[in-house]
């Protein structure tokens, strides 16, 4: 639980650097960041558990990585909402004003389009969305992490 607190505030931490120094990511080129995080995450997580109980089994191993991963979700998730919402407020507007452009050039009305982007590109959704697919990446990377980790960290030892 405390590498995902650690790894959770460096993301932020590096996140909002980048926004204080002028190079503020666009989401998906930040995503490696979160890839790397809940890849490290189970996987230490389950070791820790591996440590304390030596006869851990599969389901201990998954509970212990997927507690951590979905503590880095939600502080992730939080984080996301609060940066969008009141530290980089320009990222949205500037996102939908392009793909308004897009849908003008493809022939649609503006203020339809401009209606349809700004209810679906909001802070809440991203981060919403953020929350659930950071969750399923790491349930996904927890099992697998449970599995090598029991068969293979486990005769390590």
């Amino acid at each position: 639980m405390r590498t995902a607190l650690i790894l959770a505030l460096a993301a932020m931490v590096l996140r909002a650097g980048l926004l204080l120094a002028g190079r503020a990511p666009d989401p998906p080129y930040f995503m490696p960041v979160h890839l790397l995080a809940l890849v490290l995450i189970p996987f230490l997580a389950a070791r820790a558990q591996l440590l304390r109980e030596p006869q851990s089994g599969v389901p201990l191993l998954f509970r212990a990585g997927s507690r951590a991963s979905a503590l880095y979700a939600v502080l992730t998730a939080a984080f996301l909402l609060i940066y969008y919402r009141w530290m980089d407020v320009t990222s949205f507007p500037v996102h939908i004003n392009a793909l308004v452009e897009q849908a003008v050039a493809a022939g649609h009305a503006e203020a339809d389009a401009r209606a349809r982007f700004e209810r679906f590109f909001t802070p809440f959704n991203y981060a919403s969305l953020s929350f659930f697919l950071l969750l399923l990446l790491g349930a996904f990377n927890t099992l697998l992490t449970a599995l090598l980790v029991h068969k293979v960290l486990r005769r390590m030892a």
